[in-house]
């Protein structure tokens, strides 16, 4: 008997993805965007005692369900501060629960068929996920997304389990409504309509409608009818008739047929996906529906996975409000499909074309990187920031290209011979992870420039040190929820006139640096002052004016 002393292979995975991606975790600062504004709107519910009906400095704010922020606020009181590696927990946690699900699906597949998964295949298949370009940026951020793909995927695994009568029926009964709750009250109504169509339109062409019942019955939605209910109750109770209107009608029916905010059209995710599923997106896409793909719709799980990728994307493509993100929930389902319908495909023309490619482009970045400083002049440097042009000539940017090379070569020479596919994009997701490891310490210098945790701190020390009375800023996003780094209200300027003609004394003002230099009326506001910069930025003190 032949001992395999390999770890298993999505041990192995979480491994090269824990130790890749936690130091960024670690290192990172918060985006300003919507990481920050979470920030400032669970200290707000802290503060005004909220748990269901939300604001944002004062102004309602029903975008969201409240399951994250819970999430959010719960952090704030176990920790007593926001730390930004736990709460980058809530996605990375989620996103590894994800990828063990999935395999533990295959494994179900392999015991009720003759099909049998190598340790190559579950290997490719975990990092090919957890590598994806949105699935991995999505783990290290503060988001919901992550979340509410896990209990999707939960939710259509607790039903898989039903249809093929795996395992306990009453609690997977009562767990397929809970899940799929959950997935709703994380993010909004794709939670809800992705499990709900997925199932339908699967038992459709199963040729079982007359099934749906079973799954999607009384039980379910009265589970369901009740879990909102206790939700809708609470928002009523705190936010009042306007707010819960606000919740059910505007954030969601306008959202879907005439959106304010993200407004795509239909084809929006069909170039969407190419990103979205990088550097695999051709690969994947030519596993399941080339000609021997058809062998997928076998299975029940090869069908469902079909089902789930494919309705959903034709669902989100008919939504009004488009986001590259809104597609996160289709990635597991997408990647074990192709895993589940090209496990035996050795490496035919069309195969070395699609699973050569993110060799390319490995190859391509590492050839950019090595090469930079002979083009790095002719790069202007509203397309280049000079820290980005500083980053590229480290001694850990060298490094990088040389492993993503070697990476690629891997991949070239796996796909030059009669091998698995799944061996080329195994070394292609590897050499990413171990790039990521080495380019880590480089994480702190681009602080400055991605979030204000570090400007923050220098105008706390410059307010403490002038005695200055207030916080104000000029042309910075969601500047107003600096609050919860200053642990004060700030006064944020986003129009340059408003800027222009306002009273800044007395605080210390923060701006961008670019912004102030290309607009001599503005620039003759701050003349005479010191500014220090951090990053992007100058900080100002301005003290009060003398009577």
């Amino acid at each position: 008997m032949k001992l395999d002393l390999r770890p298993h292979p999505v041990f192995a995975a979480f491994l090269l993805l824990i130790v890749s991606l936690v130091p960024v975790m670690i290192l990172k600062d918060i985006s300003p965007s919507n990481e920050l504004r979470y920030l400032s709107i669970a200290e707000e519910a802290l503060e005004e005692g909220h748990v269901f009906a939300f604001s944002n400095h004062g102004e309602p704010y029903s975008d969201k369900p409240p399951l994250y922020l819970w999430l959010v606020m719960l952090s704030r009181l176990v920790s007593g501060e926001y730390s930004f590696f736990l709460l980058s927990l809530f996605s990375f946690i989620p996103a590894l629960v994800i990828i063990g699900v999935m395999d533990k699906w295959l494994m179900l597949v392999s015991a009720q068929t003759t099909i049998r998964f190598s340790w190559t295949d579950r290997f490719a298949a975990a990092v090919m996920l957890g590598t994806s370009a949105m699935f991995v940026g999505t783990a290290i951020i503060l988001r919901m997304d992550m979340l509410m793909t896990m209990f999707i995927v939960l939710a259509m695994f607790t039903f898989y389990k039903m249809y093929r009568n795996i395992g306990r029926p009453a609690l997977n009964g009562l767990l397929l409504p809970v899940f799929i709750f959950l997935a709703l009250f994380t993010k909004g109504p794709v939670g809800l309509l992705m499990p709900v169509v997925s199932i339908f339109i699967f038992l459709l062409f199963s040729g079982k409608p007359g099934e749906t019942g079973k799954y999607l019955g009384f039980r379910t939605w009265g589970v369901l009818v009740l879990l909102c209910g206790l939700w809708f109750l609470g928002v009523w109770l705190e936010g009042g008739k306007e707010y819960l209107s606000d919740l059910l009608f505007h954030q969601t029916y306008d959202r879907a047929v005439d959106a304010f905010h993200h407004k795509e059209p239909v084809w929006y995710y069909l170039t969407a996906i190419l990103y979205v599923a990088a550097p695999y997106s051709l690969v994947l896409l030519y596993m399941i529906f080339a000609r021997h793909g058809r062998q997928v719709y076998v299975t029940d799980a090869g069908r469902l996975f079909i089902v789930c990728f494919a309705s959903t994307f034709v669902m989100l493509s008919l939504f009004s409000s488009k986001l590259s993100v809104y597609l996160l929930p289709v990635l597991p389902f997408m990647t074990y499909a192709a895993i589940l319908t090209g496990k035996d495909m050795r490496t035919g023309f069309m195969i070395r074309i699609t699973a050569g490619l993110p060799a390319v482009l490995l190859m391509l970045v590492a050839l950019a990187l090595c090469t930079y400083p002979l083009y790095a002049g002719s790069i202007p440097e509203d397309i280049f920031p000079q820290y980005i042009h500083d980053l590229a000539v480290t001694p850990y940017a060298y490094m990088a290209s040389a492993v993503l090379f070697a990476g690629a070569a891997v991949s070239f020479y796996a796909l030059s011979g009669n091998r698995a596919w799944t061996l080329s994009v195994s070394s292609t997701a590897v050499s990413l992870l171990v790039a990521v490891i080495i380019l880590t310490p480089l994480v702190p210098e681009v602080n400055d420039y991605i979030g204000y945790r570090n400007v923050s701190r220098l105008a706390m020390e410059l307010k403490k040190t002038s005695g200055v009375s207030g916080y104000s800023t000029y042309d910075l996003r969601a500047g107003e929820n600096m609050d919860v780094l200053v642990d004060e209200k700030v006064t944020a300027y986003n129009a340059a006139d408003d800027f222009y003609y306002a009273d800044i004394s007395d605080s210390v003002l923060i701006a961008r640096t670019s912004k102030l230099r290309k607009n001599p009326k503005l620039l003759s506001k701050t003349a005479g002052l010191h500014g220090i910069r951090s990053g992007e930025f100058t900080v100002f003190v301005v003290l009060p004016a003398k009577d």
